[in-house]
């Protein structure tokens, strides 16, 4: 199996384009944080720099977690494609998705099965996926298994739903939760249970889930070292 490390777009204060600068020495590919449907639709070359490809990051997305579900299907589809198109020329290999209501994937998916590929469901504090599991299956979609989420939640019964692990593509991965935010690698409590997850999924994207530069570098540093030596391979 084989990693891919990764980092969100919001660790200096400063726009897109300057934390993706930030981050091109440190990681292979950067989570676009759009999590504010109106301000990211609201986004000029100012956030979003033509030359950013030069960097030579790949990309995801991690979608709003404010998309207008309450409004229908038609809505969030405008507002993915308005944000699609703000984005392509990054080509993002994925997108993060909270998940919604169970009903609203199949409906969203009905409208743009091209999503399917692309979408990786992650855990929240509000759904530990199992009420929408039913259709992530039919669906065929991929897991975004935040593990700070499962563990500080309680949410570790999520590991045994059918064929989880198969469908995790990605994972984020700090210390835990704390009062100020997320924590570093050297506060999560059991490594253990990390290299026992890795060793159970078919390698992905490992998002260090960090928002403050400093702590990301010295989290990236430990992740590279327990990955070495727990005989993983990444880049």
């Amino acid at each position: 199996m084989s990693f891919r490390l990764a980092a969100p777009s919001c660790v200096i204060p400063d726009r897109v384009g300057p934390n993706c600068r930030a981050l091109a020495p440190l990681v292979r590919e950067v989570g676009l944080m759009l999590l504010e449907t109106r301000g990211c639709l609201e986004y000029d070359e100012r956030d979003l720099p033509p030359d950013l490809p030069a960097l030579g990051l790949s990309y995801h997305a991690h979608l709003p977690v404010d998309l207008p579900w309450e409004s229908g299907i038609d809505a969030v589809c405008g507002a993915l494609a308005a944000l699609e198109q703000k984005i392509a020329f990054l080509h993002p290999c994925g997108y993060v998705l909270h998940p919604p209501r169970p009903g609203d994937l199949t409906g969203l998916l009905r409208r743009r099965p091209d999503l399917g590929p692309l979408l990786r469901l992650e855990n929240t504090r509000q759904c530990d996926l199992s009420a929408v599991w039913p259709e992530i299956g039919e669906l065929d979609l991929g897991v975004c298994l935040d593990v700070g989420h499962m563990v500080g939640y309680g949410q570790e019964r999520i590991l045994q739903l059918p064929g989880f692990l198969d469908r995790v593509r990605m994972l984020h991965v700090y210390g835990g939760e704390s009062p100020r935010g997320h924590a570093g690698l050297e506060q999560l409590s059991d490594p253990g249970l990390l290299r026992a997850i890795l060793r159970e999924v078919d390698g992905g994207v490992l998002v260090v889930e960090l928002f403050r530069l400093g702590e990301l570098t010295r989290s990236l540093e430990l992740l590279r070292s327990w990955l070495g030596e727990w005989g993983m391979e990444h880049d």
